[in-house]
């Protein structure tokens, strides 16, 4: 922007606890994105590709938390079973997923259930992600505490507590921006993969199981909605693509057949590739930010599509009023690991 004297206003939004699918809705919500007029949203991947139209599945994510009356576990008749409340929510709900439509997904850990087996539990809590379509998530996520609710009244314990920790859209990626993307990203075009590069990832894919292919070695093409939408996995950013036009880059690095959520996928985090992934993305990522600076032409293509997708598609947040940031989430957590992995840390 100095060099060539265009000029424009770039922001850097940070994603925390994007795989709890937490901030953005927050973020939404305090109004940062009120002045932005496009967002060049970016994720990991083993290819290099964009794509536009509805994906992903919306999302409440909540912990149910029911108490109920201790006593001692030889004479259990004087107490109130709260982890019996919550082992008969996940009854009910494991019965309710025979009767939702294909594109539901649903998965609980339960986070609390007790402290000694002698003991009969007079708190637990199940924390649960109730997934669907936008137009199916609410009346979903309604039978769900509906279970909760059966249980406490079949046990007798109390439903304490139903915190909303986020609540989430699907994406709704803008033709025109991915159409940009696209051109960028094979203007930058995949990085030059090394022998010994291929040799890692063909490694890998043989430790997993998979077909030893090496590294991909071409961008892919704009990809086109699904014709049968089955349901998958979400993203936060998925609320900022109802509230600006957005798609997404998804730049290489990872290697094919690496399992998300998984050793395998952190593995291929580490190194050249990854190194040479990310900077072709952020190519990728620079030059359309260039093209929406410079050509007003592009920036209008952007707004007044998502203009009219908004007209037809108002953004209404899933997000409760009453939600708030759960800043202690992982902090527990983050207090037991975060020294034994500082060791590790590699700073540049």
């Amino acid at each position: 922007m100095d060099k060539y004297g265009f000029t424009g206003t770039i922001k850097v939004f940070g994603s925390p606890a994007e795989e709890t699918v937490i901030s953005r809705p927050y973020m939404i919500r305090a109004g940062l994105f009120d002045d932005v007029d496009a967002v060049i949203d970016n994720h990991s991947s083993s290819g290099f590709s964009t794509s536009y139209g509805t994906s992903g599945n919306a999302l409440f994510s909540t912990i149910f938390t029911f108490k109920g009356r201790t006593a001692h576990g030889a004479s259990p008749w004087g107490g109130i079973s709260a982890l019996d409340a919550v082992e008969l929510m996940n009854d009910a709900t494991n019965m309710l997923r025979e009767h939702l439509f294909y594109t539901y997904r649903m998965h609980y850990v339960i986070v609390e259930g007790g402290e000694a087996p002698n003991v009969v539990p007079d708190k637990a809590s199940v924390w649960y992600y109730v997934r669907n379509s936008d137009d199916r998530v609410e009346e979903m996520y309604e039978k769900v505490v509906n279970c909760a609710k059966a249980a406490a009244l079949a046990t007798g314990a109390e439903l304490a507590e139903i915190r909303c920790l986020t609540a989430i859209h699907q994406r709704h990626a803008n033709k025109a921006a991915a159409e940009l993307f696209q051109k960028n990203i094979e203007l930058v075009g995949m990085p030059e993969w090394t022998e010994e590069e291929h040799a890692f990832a063909r490694a890998l894919q043989k430790e997993l199981g998979r077909r030893e292919t090496g590294m991909s070695d071409r961008v892919g093409s704009l990809r086109e909605p699904s014709g049968t939408f089955v349901g998958g996995g979400s993203s936060d950013v998925g609320d900022v693509t109802l509230v600006t036009p957005t798609a997404t880059i998804r730049f290489p690095g990872q290697v094919p057949g690496a399992v998300s959520h998984h050793w395998s996928s952190v593995a291929t985090n580490y190194g050249t590739t990854a190194w040479k992934g990310l900077n072709a993305g952020a190519k990728a990522m620079a030059a359309s930010a260039i093209d929406l600076l410079t050509k007003p032409e592009e920036l209008k293509k952007l707004r007044d599509e998502f203009e009219a997708y908004a007209e037809e598609n108002p953004y209404r947040p899933f997000l409760p009023e009453d939600a708030v940031p759960p800043l202690d989430l992982n902090e527990e957590l983050m207090k037991k690991w975060r020294a034994m992995m500082e060791e590790f840390y590699i700073i540049h």
